[in-house]
């Protein structure tokens, strides 16, 4: 037979605080990871600590296997991609259409605008490494250089991979 525990409002309410706090000392480790490899990121790239810190949400570094799916096609988030290590492939309707290295990033213009994924990403490596974030908006105010820093650094990503697919198709 199986032992009920009972617990009291008490021992609830310490359970909570525990939680947030090793919630926030995870978060506050996450950060201090992204900080260090900062410069070799290049969506973040000269955007000051202080700043970072608070434009970033939902920061994570999240692994990956073989064949797992990263975004796929028609969901909607707002996260934006970087690979740390190891490569994936993008497929459009079940079709493979490109892959990405590992120091790209992939995401931007479905967080940026609010769209459905217009592709999906699997994992073609035995083991892949991503960060993940997304925009905090609510503080333009506070730190919109930061911000207009972070834009034109993804402005610059999707620049390229456009002039990418456009040379691609111009070889064809």
């Amino acid at each position: 037979m199986i032992q009920q525990v009972v617990y009291d409002i008490d021992d609830i309410e310490k359970f909570i605080e525990l939680n947030k706090t090793s919630k926030a000392e995870e978060y506050s480790q996450t950060l201090q990871k992204l900080l260090n490899a900062q410069n070799k990121i290049s969506i973040i790239a000269n955007i000051e600590p202080s700043e970072l810190k608070v434009i970033i949400d939902d920061l994570k570094f999240v692994k990956y296997n073989f064949k797992d799916f990263i975004i796929k096609e028609g969901d909607v988030s707002k996260e934006i991609f970087f690979i740390l290590s190891g490569e994936c492939h993008v497929f459009h309707q079940n079709k493979k259409i490109g892959e990405i290295p590992m120091g790209k990033s992939f995401g931007e213009s479905a967080a940026i605008f609010s769209t459905k994924r217009n592709a999906s990403v699997v994992c073609s490596s035995k083991e892949v490494t991503v960060l993940s974030f997304s925009i905090n908006h609510d503080n333009m105010d506070f730190c919109s250089s930061a911000l207009a820093t972070l834009y034109k650094n993804l402005a610059l990503q999707i620049n390229n991979k456009l002039e990418e697919i456009n040379s691609k198709l111009v070889q064809k």
